[in-house]
């Protein structure tokens, strides 16, 4: 459970998950198959690698790509239930666009609003966009 997929850099991902308690190993040697596959440009081929125990990096993503993930528990019996599909970003960047059209409208002695609008595809933010940082001369 609690699969994630997040870049911790602008060319990786970060696959990280919650271990099963060994009450619900059921056999020993218990390990996670981990799976990513790139949904754009065209859903690619699986990756896999087999492991311990999170997390998983995979290096040489794209910026903020997104990513099918998997992870699956599997012992000595066999394979565990087939595990739900989440999806996960590779690592953000710098924004490759910037705000247009500022404007300020004082609202009163301690409050300004500040609006603006974004010029380009929503890919050229390389990230999740938080907001911006506002400063004065």
């Amino acid at each position: 459970g609690g699969v994630k997929g997040e870049g911790n850099e602008t060319n990786n991902l970060v696959i990280t998950w919650q271990p099963l308690a060994p009450g619900e190993w059921n056999a020993a040697e218990v390990r996670y198959r981990v799976q990513w596959r790139a949904l754009e440009p065209a859903l690619g081929h699986w990756h896999e690698e087999t492991v311990g125990g999170p997390p998983v990096v995979v290096g040489g993503t794209p910026t903020f790509s997104p990513y099918e993930i998997r992870v699956q528990a599997v012992n000595s019996a066999g394979k565990g239930p087939e595990p739900p599909v989440i999806v996960g970003y590779s690592g953000e960047d710098l924004p490759l666009v910037y705000p247009e059209n500022v404007g300020v409208e004082i609202l009163n002695s301690t409050s300004v609003r500040v609006r603006w609008s974004l010029a380009g595809a929503p890919r050229d933010l390389r990230g999740h966009l938080r907001g911006f940082r506002v400063g004065g001369p």
